[in-house]
């Protein structure tokens, strides 16, 4: 729903409540909204927001559930284009926490669809699965701490080794000037954690 839609129904639902469900008729999509391919950026947001929705109902954390669909909700808003299919798999994530809202929204973003068939109801669609592959990182940040106090941060590769990580951390130009002068006697890697750098 655009904003100027969204503000003339909630202005006459609260003037005219007898005659909220003939406002309905008059949401309509955002112009963003679009059959487009979505990019890969849009499926991992969808995909993260998907496992944590889905591991959160399982384990009845409404509250954490919930905060998800919101971290999506504000990231979508700052996309160019917001790709139907996108949009259609967080509906399904969204349909256990505010049914009616979701089923209305459902309807809008299927009319004019081009399926020959109309759309299954959104109670009985299956529910979205998260693809591990589209979460996996590129790069990680790693901190680097110089005798147990952060002094940098440094961007590596997921699959760095070892060796990679503490030539990385020793070349970090903040934490570098710490140790400057001194004799590096350690350098301690915690994968995928941390980098201490131990000098006296």
């Amino acid at each position: 729903m655009d904003e100027e839609s969204e503000k003339t129904f909630q202005q006459q639902c609260a003037a005219e409540p007898e005659k909220a469900p003939q406002w309905l008729e008059r949401i309509r999509l955002h112009p963003a909204v679009r059959r487009v391919e979505p990019e890969r950026a849009q499926r991992k947001a969808l995909h993260a927001c998907i496992r944590k929705v889905s591991e959160d109902l399982e384990g009845l954390r409404f509250n954490t559930a919930i905060s998800a669909l919101m971290v999506f909700v504000n990231e979508a808003q700052g996309w160019e284009v917001r790709p139907w299919e996108i949009l259609r798999d967080f509906l399904l994530l969204l349909h256990p926490f505010a049914p009616h809202l979701a089923e209305e929204l459902w309807e809008k973003l299927h009319q004019g669809a081009d399926a020959e068939e109309p759309p299954p109801a959104l109670a009985y669609a299956p529910w979205p699965e998260y693809d591990p592959e589209l979460l996996k990182e590129s790069e990680i940040e790693i901190p680097v701490q110089v005798n147990g106090r952060l002094r940098d941060r440094i961007r590596v590769p997921a699959e760095a080794s070892r060796e990679e990580v503490e030539k990385a951390a020793l070349e970090a130009p903040r934490a570098r000037g710490f140790w400057d002068g001194k004799t590096v006697r350690k350098v301690i890697v915690v994968p995928g954690k941390l980098v201490n750098i131990v000098a006296g």
